[in-house]
């Protein structure tokens, strides 16, 4: 499991982050304070908010 901090700073970049979640394996969590999201999830991280400090939690890859 890798845990970042990571702060977007326009949509274009969330975009981004989440294009290449979807290409992870397993599941990417992004959370701000007690909320949690699926990274794979425009939206959901979206609804976070830009210009904040969010943890990103990226999963060990499932087994083969």
């Amino acid at each position: 499991m890798i845990k970042e901090e990571i702060i977007f700073n326009s949509v274009e970049e969330v975009q981004s982050f989440v294009n290449q979640a979807e290409r992870w394996p397993a599941d990417v969590d992004v959370s701000l304070g007690s909320c949690v999201v699926d990274g794979k999830s425009l939206l959901g991280v979206l609804s976070l908010g830009i210009h904040k400090k969010l943890n990103v939690t990226v999963h060990d890859r499932p087994p083969k």
